[in-house]
């Protein structure tokens, strides 16, 4: 008996030896923004989730510099070039324009809650729409909102004052914003705000959050911040793998990697988001930036002047069979309510 259970033991070992162990699988991640970026920090702190969750069977390892330019990561990621990446979906509106709606004009303050909120609508409504068919949706999440910044000690206050001045605005609702005052604004995305801004090239920003300000290299030529109570628009951001790399995974990891991105990782990046955003501020104020609250007068001509992106979204919506206007009120009440916990 005793011969017996030790050849049991030594065979079960021996079988076990000679099983190959899974392979571990690696995953390039390209996050194009800087090292010193507050999104840095969530992204590899989700990586290292995925590496927990997987039981170490999956790998997110991240590219030592950017590989791509900004608009370029969807086909990036696409084409293979990197397996996971980030953008910022004004750079693929005509691939996913139902997304705009958390990115309309003054409708949020609250980083986490709208990334949550938005989230939450796309697993609602927009999933079902096809909006990634190239790439598998990892998370959704908002940046801080934008606000309007001098490059003079006169604040931009009122629609005069807009103006008058040669504006750079965030290429999407703040720039179609700006046009519907009759101003022609120079657009480009948030890393590259601080070249025409050092060489004097305007003499005001729109609609970018306050840590870009800080981060692209463009605060110390700000004299002054108009503050807004919410947002002239909230940057959202997709983030995606390649659908290669995802289809090659056991099901038991993907379903492992799902359960830490999702509305858990776009939580944490909006919380980081607004901590930025609010370690920016201090940082500005601290080195002489005068900060101003938003005009009433001039906030209520910056809200009519979005009502055509409004009617724009509506019938963007409509060609997906979808109600736009209720949208926006469903996405509004989502983040009324999760911006109040």
């Amino acid at each position: 008996m005793i011969r017996r259970t030790f050849n049991i033991a030594t065979l079960a070992l021996a079988t076990a030896l000679a099983a190959p162990a899974q392979a571990q699988t690696k995953l390039l991640f390209n996050v194009f923004l800087p090292p010193t970026h507050f999104l840095q920090q969530p992204m590899r702190d989700w990586a290292a989730d995925v590496d927990k969750a997987t039981g170490g069977n999956v790998k997110v390892e991240f590219a030592a510099g950017n590989l791509a330019p900004p608009p370029q990561q969807l086909p990036g990621v696409a084409s293979g070039i990197f397996d996971i990446a980030v953008t910022a979906n004004i750079f693929i509106k005509s691939k996913a324009p139902l997304l705009e709606m958390s990115q309309l004009p003054w409708l949020i303050y609250d980083a986490e809650a709208a990334s949550v909120a938005l989230w939450r609508m796309y697993g609602k409504h927009f999933e079902a729409k096809n909006q990634f068919p190239d790439v598998q949706l990892l998370s959704l999440f908002h940046f801080a909102g934008g606000h309007a910044y001098s490059l003079t000690d006169k604040p931009i206050n009122s629609v005069d004052e807009l103006k008058s001045r040669k504006m750079w605005a965030l290429p999407g609702e703040a720039a179609d914003l700006l046009k519907n005052l009759g101003i022609s604004p120079i657009t480009g995305p948030a890393v590259k705000v601080g070249e025409p801004v050092s060489r004097g090239v305007v003499e005001g920003v729109y609609g970018i959050s306050l840590d870009s300000v800080v981060d692209f290299k463009a605060s110390p030529y700000i004299k002054a911040i108009t503050l807004f109570p919410k947002a002239a628009t909230s940057t959202n951001f997709s983030m995606f793998i390649n659908k290669g790399k995802w289809a090659a995974l056991s099901e038991k990891d993907r379903a492992a990697i799902l359960s830490v991105s999702g509305e858990k990782l776009a939580a944490a990046v909006g919380r980081a988001a607004n901590e930025a955003s609010a370690r920016s501020l201090a940082k500005m104020k601290a080195s002489g930036i005068q900060a101003y609250n938003v005009d009433p007068a001039f906030y209520d001509t910056l809200q009519k002047a979005a009502e055509r992106s409004y009617k724009e979204y509506e019938g963007t919506a409509a060609k997906a069979g979808l109600d736009g206007k209720a949208l926006v009120a469903e996405f509004k009440a989502q983040y009324e309510a999760l911006e109040k916990k």
